[in-house]
């Protein structure tokens, strides 16, 4: 499949011809189809990589507690180019946007609030991964955490599994039982709270764990909890003092794919640092998951291997994400579209 060529904003829907579709992180969550940005994003990174997908590394800034990071992608088959930049602090929190803009004319489509946005294409990469690395008959998930990443990461598995129940474990009680009654009404099946992380992912097809836990306190998933078969998706730990999972849960592992390139994901997941710290050499052979997508690595090769998918995100997700959302909300005739805010300047 292949991203569709973004229309010009003329087409029809909320913009016009010489504007820019602003949309809110409201606006945002309504033009969300977690089905079509599970594509999107496939098709995204099935690209062939080098001038047809051009990534760079992202832009990392910090000072006195604050930090501002821009990732920019060109992705000419989408007909797009852009960048997310997002600024914050633990303090205070952060804030995401997306500048989507047309790959010819080089005008800005939209400006995104990318705080949904983020946390819905991190959940349709782990779908991307879950479609080509879970068993295909998975119908049951443990979900660590339950916060919105949790959420788009059980949707997004269940966009591409035919998911039947679900289990969850969040450390406090009220936000895991809320969540298993709101996801629950959302997806249409069967999700339960459960009291531990060991009892979320006991006898489960796939394991989601999109949890925020530090680097000074226990991880979330422990490889021995792990059991023949199973997929395990990720997200958390994107900070190098961050951990999610611990080491076995990767050297245990017949398949372990990384959504981008293993220098990186070993600058930034406190996981993946800790894993080569005893063996740099298995972390550098891990494959991506464009590698997975063209066919040039395996992935699963039986019905009892355990696969693992890491992700700490990339730029081409993110305008992935945001051109099935920017068209969504065009045809819902949603946003608020602007006088175009970058005029064209001649040489």
């Amino acid at each position: 499949m292949e991203l569709h060529q973004v229309q010009s904003p003329g087409g029809g829907g909320a913009a016009s011809e010489g504007t820019t579709l602003l949309l809110s992180d409201d606006e945002v969550r309504r033009s969300c189809d977690m089905a079509a940005i599970v594509d999107a994003v496939e098709a995204a990174l099935g690209e062939a990589p080098g001038p047809q997908l051009a990534l760079p590394p992202r832009s990392n800034l910090a000072v006195e507690g604050t930090f501002f990071k821009v990732m920019p992608a060109i992705m000419p088959k989408a007909g797009v180019l852009g960048l997310k930049m997002f600024h914050g602090s633990f303090e205070r929190g952060v804030r995401y946007l997306v500048v989507l803009c047309d790959i010819g004319s080089g005008a800005v489509l939209a400006m995104l609030d990318a705080d949904h946005l983020t946390a819905a294409r991190t959940g349709a990469t782990s779908g991307v991964a879950t479609r080509h690395l879970a068993r295909e008959d998975a119908t049951t998930v443990g979900v660590l955490g339950a916060g919105v990443e949790a959420e788009t990461n059980l949707a997004a598995v269940a966009a591409v599994r035919s998911i039947e129940r679900a289990k969850v474990f969040s450390p406090r009680p009220f936000r895991r039982e809320a969540f298993a009654e709101r996801m629950g009404a959302a997806l249409d099946i069967e999700v339960v709270p459960v009291d531990t992380a060991q009892a979320a992912i006991a006898g489960t097809d796939v394991v989601v764990a999109a949890t925020h836990t530090g680097a000074d306190g226990p991880v979330a998933l422990r490889g021995e909890w792990i059991g023949p078969g199973q997929h395990i998706v990720s997200i958390g730990s994107t900070m190098p003092s961050r951990r999610e999972v611990d080491v076995p849960t990767f050297t245990q592992a017949d398949a372990v794919v990384f959504d981008v390139g293993a220098d990186v994901v070993a600058a930034e997941s406190g996981d993946v640092i800790a894993w080569r710290e005893l063996d740099a050499q298995a972390v550098s052979a891990v494959p991506t998951l464009t590698e997975l997508l063209r066919a040039e690595v395996p992935g699963r090769r039986r019905v009892d291997d355990i696969t693992v998918f890491k992700s700490i995100g990339a730029a081409t997700q993110d305008l992935a994400a945001a051109v099935a959302v920017y068209e969504r909300a065009r045809a819902l005739k949603t946003g608020t579209p602007v006088r175009s805010v970058a005029d064209l300047k001649t040489f």
